[in-house]
């Protein structure tokens, strides 16, 4: 269900997605999270791919950035995690620079009530009228992780 033929193989991709964490209680989501941005972190490095994770309303959301390839491979692991659901692509599109450079994978900690539970809601609204991104919610979400990163020591 991966975008593999949107845009070329060469030059930087942001992809940004929105999912239902499988955790409920606040503390167990808490320690997921820091796994995945911990184990994605390591991972990341190693194909060029820079991002930030974060969680809020019971959901995760993640951008990720790099060669477009490496962004679809990793989307692709992504979409088989067990450890979320209900994943929704809010963008995938080419980018000049990375917002999260530096970052193999940040953990942006938790966003402010109602800024993730809007994105999926309103994703699945724009999804049953037909029409396109919400492209706006995906920046509103990298825009909120990047306040949440504390500088890189």
């Amino acid at each position: 269900m991966t975008p593999h033929g949107v845009g070329g193989r060469g030059g930087l991709f942001a992809l940004s997605y929105v999912s239902r964490a499988m955790e409920r209680d606040s503390g167990s989501l808490h320690r997921v999270a820091r796994e995945i941005a911990d184990h994605a972190g390591a991972r990341n490095g190693s194909v060029s791919l820079t991002g930030a994770l974060c969680l809020g309303d019971g959901c995760f959301a993640q951008v990720l950035e790099g060669p477009g390839p490496a962004v679809l491979d990793t989307f692709d692991r992504i979409l088989l995690d067990p450890r979320h659901r209900d994943v929704r692509l809010l963008e995938f599109v080419p980018i000049a620079s990375r917002r999260f450079a530096g970052r193999s994978m940040a953990f942006s900690g938790e966003l402010a009530p109602g800024i993730l539970a809007g994105a999926a809601v309103e994703h699945r609204l724009m999804e049953r009228l037909g029409r396109g991104s919400v492209a706006h919610q995906a920046q509103v979400i990298a825009t909120a992780m990047e306040a949440g990163l504390r500088p890189i020591a």
